[in-house]
């Protein structure tokens, strides 16, 4: 095995299973990461197109069959990988959330934790957000539900951010709260998407528009409250 293989090897067991079921989920799991791995070096070449089992198997010197012990189908892979980057982002945000020193800081620095995780890491940006069709779009639905169409804990990091930010301003009602944290999302994911997308002109940048992205916001969700 070459060197370059080695972070994303898949555990041999030879002889009997472990008996321990600690230890039997402990390598079927490092199984998993690895697969995941090798998809996810995949899908920054080439796109969703370029994930599949086959050339998993070549990356990681095992049968071509190998990953569908773990994982049914492409679909459940592709949503892995989706949970996965959801997750890292979800982390992020919450790290930044819990390091302002008041409340009101929180926002701010929430938004900046968006725009930078966008700007550092365009793949999993693109795996949580741009559309693929599903080989089998009943069955996704039917074991993953909504986490299909979206991932909740973000939304609701940038919600506790609102919060926080507003303080005893914050209880105009659910409703209001939630069309608060829509807009915030939407402001941010549209100009990250344009980033993305190279579609932002006049030579302006991401890191160039962050700072009065974010003073729009803050600006836009205290006019709400008056």
């Amino acid at each position: 095995m070459t060197a370059e293989k080695q972070p994303i090897s898949i555990p041999r067991r030879r002889g009997r299973p472990p008996a321990d079921p600690a230890a039997q989920a402990a390598t079927a799991q490092e199984a998993r990461n690895a697969i995941c791995s090798a998809a996810l070096t995949l899908f920054q070449a080439g796109g969703v197109d370029a994930v599949n089992m086959r050339d998993i198997g070549k990356q990681l010197g095992t049968s071509p069959m190998m990953a569908y012990r773990y994982f049914p189908s492409k679909d459940h892979l592709l949503m892995e990988l989706r949970i996965r980057a959801f997750s890292r982002f979800t982390q992020s945000l919450a790290r930044w959330r819990r390091r302002a020193r008041n409340p009101r800081d929180a926002l701010g620095l929430v938004c900046g934790a968006y725009m930078v995780f966008a700007y550092a890491n365009p793949h999993d940006y693109r795996l949580m957000f741009d559309m693929w069709a599903f080989e089998s779009p009943e069955t996704m639905k039917a074991e993953f539900g909504e986490k299909v169409r979206r991932q909740s804990a973000s939304w609701l990091e940038i919600q506790a951010a609102i919060r926080d930010y507003l303080g005893g301003d914050a209880g105009t009602g659910a409703g209001d709260l939630g069309e608060a944290t829509d807009i915030v999302w939407g402001s941010l994911h549209g100009m990250c998407s344009l980033h993305l997308a190279r579609k932002l002109v006049f030579g302006r940048s991401l890191r160039q528009l962050a700072r009065p992205t974010i003073a729009a916001i803050l600006a836009g969700v205290s006019a709400r409250t008056t």
